[in-house]
């Protein structure tokens, strides 16, 4: 297998590997044994060729971000699934998610945002999930637009994970802080 990204959670002593096959795997960091497949990335909502271009884990909840192709889904620790993309953001190749990270800072808006996006035109979007519907819902767009082309990298930094840092395919790197709440 070729794996295409990695995530490892000192916290909760796991690593997650995504592949050029569509797999996702946890593993447990201490023996380097596995513990369980996430998802079946090969059913009708995915195409059976795409590989897992992200993979994130958080830190405070245990909670696994996996995207593959078009998609994001969020499991809990054992591997159900706890959030999709709602319904209603249907994205073209132009917009597309290319990156993606999980977060659970409070401060970034009002309703907790847990997902961070990066798109093929440049976007950053913050995403929080409906409990009740298990969907992630669209919170904001991080704006002015700094990206004019691919992003290809997020990390969340800072103790409260209270700042965002993003990059795109033509080396532009840009900085977002939340409000400080007080």
């Amino acid at each position: 297998r070729k794996v295409t990204c990695v995530d490892i959670s000192t916290t909760f002593g796991t690593i997650v590997t995504g592949d050029k096959d569509g797999t996702v795997l946890l593993w447990d960091l201490r023996t380097l044994s596995f513990l369980r497949k996430l998802g079946d990335f090969s059913a009708s909502d995915y195409k059976s060729n795409e590989s897992v271009v992200s993979v994130s884990m958080n830190d405070k909840t245990g909670d696994i971000l996996v995207l593959v192709g078009m998609n994001v889904t969020i499991f809990d620790i054992n591997g159900n699934i706890i959030a999709t993309f709602d319904d209603e953001h249907q994205f073209t190749e132009k917009n597309r998610p290319t990156c993606a990270i999980s977060t659970d800072c409070q401060e970034w808006m009002e309703n907790g945002i847990t997902t961070i996006t990066g798109h093929m035109n440049g976007d950053v979007i913050l995403w929080s999930i409906d409990t009740d519907v298990g969907k992630l819902v669209l919170r904001h767009v991080i704006g002015p637009k700094v990206h004019t082309c691919m992003v290809t990298c997020l990390k969340i930094e800072g103790q409260r994970q209270d700042q965002l840092l993003s990059g795109d395919i033509s080396g532009r790197m840009s900085h977002s802080k939340t409000i400080q709440l007080e």
